[in-house]
């Protein structure tokens, strides 16, 4: 398996109450150019964690004062360490040793005498899982902060509630079914979510407006994909998203904004969004006219082919409709 994070730099605590053995392990580790550090047995290894935080702890179970299992119980007890991978050493005839450890969710083992690359490739299967459950709990942490960022603008449109989950659940649909990959999915509901993020510059008196805007509040609204853009142009994480939210207001023959982009110069994370956001607007209570029956709204779509919308998407999209249409049904 080929490494995705840097883990030569990563701290390695090894347990072990046999000097020699330990010194041969810390040798392994740093020859991989592993940080090291040793603890004798499980106490002096709970001392160790009050001034360090290792990467993987890889101990032994049968020590003095405080053994391996013993160890794995105190660490899991505090949720500072409780993500610390940890590995067992393991005599080859101590298989109730093995069964302890299963019970309580001890994944790896490694069995002495110690085998150079079984060590190494066994640590690193571990931190690369470890890297891996990181990342996904940060992008959840990333997901779980759009959608209360995406919210908190929606909350100020009496008329839009609710548009921000919908429009993303239809977009999904639609990407799923032009084959998009995982990745693209992943921005696409950054994206989704946070589309309208620059209606924030635009005040509560003309997103709540019933009657027809002017010129000039239109003009104020039609600023609101620039402005989500800079809000969001120093936020690394979010920039594959930023289509979305400056050009999901563009048209496919050129009449859109706010940079009057025409075909196939529209990114097509744009087209798509443009799509179920028009959907969405139509088939729901707006201040400028009440929801629109699912048939009308789909007989529009269609005329706007080639008009307001990609062509190629429109076929795809209504086939995506009418199916959960018969779903709901």
């Amino acid at each position: 398996m080929d490494s995705t994070i840097p883990l030569s730099s990563k701290k390695i605590l090894v347990v072990e109450d046999n000097g020699q053995l330990r010194h041969v392990l810390v040798s392994y580790l740093q020859i991989e150019n592993y940080i090291t550090y040793q603890a004798r047995d499980g106490q002096a290894a709970l001392k160790s964690l009050e001034t360090i935080r290792p990467d993987l702890i890889l101990s032994d179970i049968n020590m003095p004062l405080m053994n391996g299992i013993e160890l794995y119980k105190e660490l899991r007890k505090n949720p500072q360490w409780v993500t610390i991978p940890f590995i067992f050493l393991t005599s080859s005839d101590s298989p109730e040793d093995i069964r302890m450890g299963l019970d309580l969710g001890v994944e790896d083992y490694l069995t002495k005498p110690i085998n150079p690359e079984e060590l190494v490739r066994t640590i690193n299967t571990r931190l690369l899982r470890s890297a891996e459950l990181e990342v996904a709990h940060i992008g959840q942490a990333y997901i779980e902060t759009v959608k209360v960022l995406a919210n908190a603008i929606e909350g100020r449109d009496r008329y839009t509630r609710g548009h921000v989950d919908r429009v993303t659940i239809y977009a999904t649909l639609l990407a799923k079914a032009l084959n998009w990959p995982p990745d693209y999915m992943r921005v696409l509901e950054f994206g989704a979510r946070l589309h309208d993020i620059g209606k924030i510059i635009v005040p509560d008196r003309i997103l709540n407006k019933p009657e027809k805007l002017t010129a000039e509040e239109w003009e104020l609204m039609k600023q609101h994909p620039i402005a989500g853009a800079k809000i969001l142009r120093d936020i690394n994480h979010l920039q594959a998203a930023m289509p979305y939210i400056l050009y999901h207001h563009e048209r496919w023959d050129g009449f859109g904004y706010p940079e009057e982009l025409k075909g196939r110069a529209i990114p097509i994370e744009a087209r798509l969004l443009a799509i179920v956001d028009v959907y969405d607007a139509l088939t729901t209570n707006r201040p400028y006219h009440p929801p629109r029956p699912h048939n009308e709204v789909m007989k529009f779509i269609q005329l706007q082919a080639g008009k307001q919308f990609d062509p190629n998407m429109v076929p795809i999209f209504i086939e995506v409709m009418e199916k959960q249409d018969e779903i709901s049904r």
